[in-house]
């Protein structure tokens, strides 16, 4: 592996301004993925201290710089972290719990004021309300959740053939016929009625998890898709869908490399957009950029009109996060009520 490690990115991530001023206070904190990163890259404290913390004087995001080139971003979101842990956790509490992500009262609110039928998230499937709409679709039943959750995975699992020989291939075809056929039977016997359609996009940022998202071998994509009856689409490539309702970005809006691009796209594809992140003030190391609450000011500047929802939606919060609703269309944004 290459010595450089670090690129410099002297523009702004989101609006490409050059305007960018040091923050007073730098993070000197240290944490669990940095520890990770510095130990599997064999990088020194010092090193990681070079990148510094600036602020964007345009549209007001926080952004390291330097910071890791797209090669190592790579490596740390396939090789190190390349299992997306508090997307699996979400999904194997709701399987096994029947407890959905907490985002306070946030699904409610959405069902009250938007009729939804057609919706989307960003990158990873099983942060944001999809959970919620497969709870909405089937009977709440623990034991099919957990029978769902064992026939999906053997069935997937199963589909994995390489190094074996022309016996076992053909036990392995068996059992994902039988996988396959438990799970279509469970979700037939437990439907209460399809409510809506739901798509996955995805942008193959070097920025996020992707090829290595596994649980027990099967990718969190393959899973969703099998699990949710979503389709999984690419935004580099033209989709003839109807326009969405709702499009999530469940802390995902910062694990992209094109954040105005993927915001702006799904703004051109869904009447409303819901975004969830982090606004941390001390921006740590392992993340590219943030966003802050000033970031509104310049949406809205930008005729994206906006909604916080942060304090809202009845949620206890442990660290500094936001959640917002915007869309191009400023009439829609008056019209929720709460």
């Amino acid at each position: 592996m290459s010595k450089i490690v670090f690129k410099n990115y002297n523009k702004c991530i989101y609006c490409g301004s050059k305007k960018l001023k040091k923050e007073k206070k730098q993070s000197s904190k240290t944490n669990f993925y940095l520890e990770a990163i510095k130990f599997d890259l064999n990088i020194s404290t010092k090193k990681i201290s070079q990148s510094k913390v600036y602020k964007c004087q345009r549209c007001k995001i926080l952004q390291n710089n330097p910071w890791f080139k797209e090669s190592i971003s790579n490596k740390i979101f396939s090789n190190i972290y390349g299992q997306h842990n508090r997307g699996w956790s979400n999904v194997l509490n709701f399987l096994k719990k029947g407890k959905t992500p907490d985002h306070g009262k946030l699904y409610e609110i959405l069902n009250k004021n938007i009729k939804i039928k057609n919706y989307a998230e960003f990158n990873s499937p099983f942060m944001g309300l999809m959970l919620n709409f497969f709870q909405s679709e089937y009977k709440k039943k623990n034991s099919f959740y957990k029978n769902i959750l064992i026939s999906t995975i053997n069935y997937l699992s199963s589909r994995q053939v390489a190094g074996k020989n022309i016996f076992h291939k053909k036990l392995s075809g068996k059992q994902a016929k039988k996988f396959l056929k438990k799970s279509v039977d469970l979700k037939k016997k437990n439907l209460i009625k399809k409510n809506i359609n739901k798509y996955l996009f995805f942008d193959n940022s070097s920025l996020c998890w992707g090829q290595n998202d596994n649980y027990n071998s099967v990718n969190s994509k393959s899973f969703a898709s099998e699990l949710l009856d979503l389709d999984i689409l690419d935004v580099n490539r033209k989709n003839h869908i109807k326009k969405l309702d709702i499009f999530g970005i469940f802390h995902t809006l910062d694990h992209t490399f094109e954040p105005s691009k993927i915001l702006n796209f799904a703004l051109d594809k869904s009447k409303y957009v819901i975004v969830y992140c982090h606004v941390d003030e001390k921006l740590e190391k392992q993340h590219l950029f943030s966003i802050t609450r000033e970031f509104l000011k310049y949406l809205n500047k930008k005729k994206i009109y906006t909604f916080d929802l942060t304090n809202l939606i009845g949620k206890h919060y442990s660290l500094p996060e936001m959640y917002f609703l915007c869309s191009k269309n400023k009439t829609l944004i008056n019209k929720i009520k709460i």
